[in-house]
């Protein structure tokens, strides 16, 4: 007789232990899917702010100007965007300013540029498109 009430009390206790652990479980999914979810939302926003312009070929509005010699001129132009920076700008002669010639320089939310070219030349570079 005495077996009864042990067996009942040790089934009570396995059932209310085995509970706990499937809250435990409940509880600790919850926070990881949180979790992934923040993670998700972060990674997201740091996707949308560094995706800035496409890579690749632009038309623009050209600004140049040359502190030296004081001659300035607008000129619409290709210009090459890597990585949201203005890299290459193209004249319609076939000719071009790169790394060797300008600093690179990072475009705004706008498609601004201004780039800083040897002997003082500036170009101030509005992407049109």
């Amino acid at each position: 007789m005495k077996k009864q009430p042990l067996t009942i009390l040790l089934f009570l206790g396995l059932f209310v232990y085995s509970c706990g652990e499937v809250q435990q479980n409940q509880e600790q999914e919850s926070e990881t899917t949180e979790t992934e979810s923040y993670v998700s939302e972060s990674t997201y926003e740091v996707e949308e702010e560094q995706q800035g312009f496409e890579n690749g070929r632009h038309t623009a509005t050209v600004y140049y100007s040359n502190s030296e010699t004081g001659y300035s001129t607008t000129y619409t132009l290709d210009v090459e965007v890597e990585d949201n920076e203005v890299t290459i700008i193209y004249f319609e002669s076939g000719g071009y300013l790169d790394s060797d010639h300008i600093q690179p320089a990072e475009l705004d939310e706008s498609g601004n540029a201004t780039i800083y070219g040897e002997g003082g030349k500036t170009y101030e570079v509005q992407l049109t498109e």
